[in-house]
């Protein structure tokens, strides 16, 4: 294993063809840049074909390395400039290469990392995306993908996208990513590109809705051991209602979570482990919820912390903006849900748990000094509001109508040659919050 960072990055093999140009040029940029790069040369292996990869005996590349990267062109009949990465394999028929119904090992976390070293590298002109798993070679022998320049002879034959090519494989790790199966979406998997692109979320393999009449209990936990998967992600808004079902009928059947953008957007430094606790326990809490998770690290060892309803509620009302903002400092997680923006209790760690009471208290406190006019009686803290009062205004013969309107806004207003004042027509309201052990402060 070589060394990098203190860290040991396995072998790589390249394999291209020699019937493919894009994938020839690909490596022979990789090539190039290795030589500039003679630190990274002892990681990579090489081989070269003279038949097109798909048709490639899958166990016949048996290698020592531990990832494979399979070089190679993208063809459509809709012709695009795209950058491509995908997992090998045929969920139904074996039209073009390897085995009917068999899959591959996924190299999850590489792709995840080459997707985004090409989103950086991509040349003007050309996208990036997954696309959904397709076509052979099967039966490998260690994890894999394949990454491509298509779709036509104009972007095979172009150094530069090769050249971004190149840079983003050599560039690229395996990452320690979310690791998930995809189920839904076009070919080209536009939704998951965008997860990937924007989380730590990273999809091994990818079954179109096409493709959905294959799926089966079998099919379904090749799926999910071929792509290391933690859970499962769908794009819903692709899928028929009864596929929606059967996949999380089969995910549910194996304990794992169905996941959203949101969720994983929610995860932060969370490891997914951590993340399932806080959901578990936000269910438990406020059943049907939503999250944010702020500045929570770890998930074990976490506890419900509450603070009054009528203060944080209060609080969400006069100035939610500085309420979210604070918030992003505290290890907390936020819930919301059945019409409530910021519910009163929050989920943090135990050994926090007393620190974080006492500051979500002060910080909701803090924002309604500045907001309005508040002292403490006790234990109750008092919030003074001045108040149009539509009784005082008739006593003054104001009629009701656009002048009540100048007198609200804390306006000036002149009736019957008399000047009268906003303050004329105030009355102060009060509304009393009990935060116990808070009147001493």
């Amino acid at each position: 294993m070589l060394m990098k960072n203190g860290k040991k990055q396995g072998q790589v093999l390249l394999v291209s063809s020699l019937a493919d140009q894009a994938g020839s040029l690909i490596h022979e940029e990789i090539k190039r840049l290795l030589i500039e790069k003679p630190q990274f040369e002892n990681r990579y292996l090489h081989r070269q074909f003279d038949e097109r990869l798909i048709y490639i005996d899958g166990p016949s590349l048996s290698t020592d390395a531990d990832i494979i990267i399979f070089l190679s062109r993208h063809a459509s009949k809709e012709p695009r400039s795209v950058l491509t990465v995908h997992v090998t394999g045929n969920f139904g028929e074996a039209v073009f290469g390897g085995l009917p119904g068999t899959l591959t090992p996924a190299a999850t976390g590489m792709m995840h990392s080459i997707m985004n070293r090409l989103a950086r590298e991509v040349p003007q002109g050309y996208e990036v995306t997954y696309e959904a798993t397709h076509h052979g070679p099967t039966d490998l022998p260690v994890p894999s993908c394949f990454v491509e320049v298509g779709s036509t002879e104009k972007e095979w034959n172009d150094r530069t996208a090769a050249t971004a090519v190149a840079r983003a494989v050599i560039g690229a790790e395996p990452e320690e990513v979310i690791h998930l199966a995809g189920f839904g979406g076009t070919h080209y998997a536009q939704r998951q590109t965008e997860i990937t692109l924007s989380t730590r979320g990273g999809f091994g393999h990818i079954m179109p809705s096409r493709d959905l009449i294959h799926l089966n209990m079998s099919m379904f936990d090749s799926i999910i051991a071929l792509s290391g998967a933690d859970a499962v992600y769908l794009d819903r808004k692709s899928l028929a209602r009864e596929d929606i079902k059967k996949v999380e009928e089969y995910a549910a059947g194996r304990n794992l979570m169905v996941v959203g953008q949101s969720d994983l957007n929610n995860m932060r430094n969370l490891s997914f482990s951590d993340y399932c606790n806080v959901r578990r326990m936000a269910e438990e809490i406020l059943p049907g919820s939503t999250l944010v998770v702020y500045n929570l690290s770890q998930g074990s060892c976490l506890t419900p912390v509450s603070i009054p309803s009528d203060l944080i509620a209060e609080v969400a009302k006069v100035d939610p903006e500085s309420l979210s903002s604070a918030l992003e400092i505290l290890p907390v997680v936020r819930l919301s849900g059945k019409g409530i923006a910021y519910y009163s209790t929050f989920i943090t760690n135990q050994e926090n748990a007393t620190r974080i009471t006492n500051e979500l208290i002060h910080l909701c406190v803090s924002i309604l000094h500045r907001n309005c006019t508040c002292r403490f009686d006790g234990d109750c803290l008092i919030i003074s509001r001045k108040k149009f009062d539509p009784e005082k205004a008739a006593n003054l013969g104001i009629p009701p109508g656009p002048v009540f309107g100048k007198l609200m806004a804390g306006g000036t207003v002149l009736h019957e040659g008399r000047e009268i004042t906003s303050s004329m027509v105030m009355k102060v309201t009060e509304k009393r919050i009990c935060i116990p052990g808070w009147g001493i402060r």
